[in-house]
C-alpha cells in the first residue's frame, strides 16, 4: 500500500528515527532489519514499516540474534 510523505513523516517522528547512530545500535544489527542491498533496508517492525538506511537508529531497536548473541544476551527474540 502506498504511503505518503505526511504518513511517512509520522512515522519517522513517532520511533524517533536518526540517520546515524550514536553507538553500536544500528537499523543493520536490529532484529527488524531486512537487506534490500549494501547500505540500505527495510524495517519490518509494524510501528516503522519503511526503507531505512543501515547506520540510522530509532527507539524500536532491538539487537538480532547474532548482536544479541556477541553482547552476551541469548538470542535478542525477548522483548
Amino acid at each position: 500500500m502506498p504511503q505518503t510523505a505526511p504518513e511517512l513523516k509520522k512515522r519517522v517522528e513517532d520511533a524517533d528515527l536518526w540517520p546515524e547512530s550514536t553507538n553500536d545500535d544500528r537499523c543493520d544489527n536490529c532484529r527488524y532489519y531486512m537487506e534490500l542491498r549494501e547500505g540500505i533496508g527495510y524495517c519490518a517492525h509494524r510501528q516503522l514499516d519503511m526503507v531505512v538506511g543501515a547506520p540510522w537508529w530509532c527507539k524500536l531497536w532491538a539487537p538480532n540474534r547474532a548482536t544479541a548473541a556477541a553482547r552476551g544476551g541469548g538470542s535478542g527474540e525477548s522483548h
